[in-house]
């Protein structure tokens, strides 16, 4: 609910919500394993977020959950130079697109349709200029 008490995303349902974190964290223990070259690095980094803000387990966080969570597999896959990678400066200084991109998904988990993602995915190269 937004500031307007218009719904503004409707999340995963909570009898799913545990299974769907459960394919998240194992996919991304797949992804720890990979040996992925720089742009793939960044790509599932971005695409890690965007997929847990729509899961949305949380009342309140969720944003800033998913750009740590961003933040940590970037250190993972790249070491302590990804601290100094303001990904999240830039989806501050961008919030309206930020918030547009991830609208672009779908407004209810069920419906979700990933292939709307290049946008949000191209907001984490903008991140690096």
């Amino acid at each position: 609910i937004n500031n307007d008490d218009r719904i503004e995303y409707v999340a995963a349902p909570p009898e799913i919500e545990n299974l769907e974190l459960q394919h998240l964290f194992s996919d991304i223990n797949v992804l720890l394993e990979e040996d992925l070259d720089i742009y793939e690095i960044f790509y599932f980094a971005s695409f890690i977020h965007l997929v847990f803000v729509k899961i949305h387990p949380f009342q309140d966080g969720n944003g800033r959950c998913a750009r740590l969570l961003e933040k940590w597999f970037l250190c993972e896959k790249i070491g302590k130079n990804a601290h100094s990678i303001q990904l999240e400066k830039n989806y501050y200084k961008n919030l309206d697109a930020y918030y547009q991109n991830i609208r672009k998904l779908g407004l209810e988990y069920e419906s979700i349709d990933y292939t709307k993602a290049l946008d949000f995915l191209l907001m984490t190269i903008q991140g690096l200029k």
